[in-house]
């Protein structure tokens, strides 16, 4: 069964420690797609030393594919974002598919130099979004979108706001979007079969 890394969110607990969390729904849903979900650990300590014991845990684990998860903005923990920036840098050296969910996706457009714009009305709501064929409601839990579409990826969904919703690269295996497909009491059909696809 393939392995699936998941990047985790940071947090400052009651006790002042720097913790790495991830949601449990995450977890469940990637085990529901049929592979083995395994968060993917941070190493705080200089980024130069943080990032050689990160990639010696990558060549040990033998990812199958990684998930960049949702969570904090972009900037708030720098060690989140240099990690998972060297983890999209890794996985394409690599070919290993890579999933973006909402900050993810953010990270990914930030990867390939696009920046982010404020949005109103995206967070802890449902919303519609629309493809050529194709036009459903998801949840939203986001303040940034990204401002344009990265050179070699093709936009799937908008919003009806004309906010950017998922991308997909035209030349590797990324794709991502803003809404949390964990986050539904009962899972997608449709962002199963999306998953699966991609790996």
């Amino acid at each position: 069964m393939k392995i699936i890394g998941v990047s985790q969110r940071l947090g400052i607990s009651k006790f002042g420690e720097l913790r790495a969390q991830i949601d449990i729904r995450l977890l469940n849903f990637i085990s529901k797609c049929g592979y083995i979900p395994v968060p993917i650990p941070y190493f705080n300590s200089t980024k130069k030393n943080s990032l050689k014991k990160l990639n010696v845990w990558l060549h040990s684990v033998k990812l199958s594919g990684l998930v960049l998860s949702g969570g904090e903005d972009i900037g708030k923990y720098k060690l989140r974002d240099y990690s998972e920036k060297f983890l999209i840098s890794y996985s394409m050296k690599k070919r290993i598919p890579v999933f973006g969910i909402c900050r993810g996706m953010q990270v990914i457009g930030s990867y390939f130099k696009v920046k982010l714009k404020p949005v109103k009305n995206h967070v802890n709501t449902l919303h519609a979004i629309y493809s050529n064929k194709t036009r459903f409601k998801v949840n939203s839990y986001h303040n940034y979108s990204l401002n344009k579409c990265p050179k070699n990826f093709s936009i799937e969904f908008k919003s009806l706001d004309g906010n950017i919703e998922s991308i997909r690269s035209r030349t590797k295996k990324i794709y991502a979007c803003m809404w949390h497909p964990e986050r539904y009491k009962n899972f997608k059909k449709f962002d199963i079969i999306n998953f699966k696809n991609l790996f």
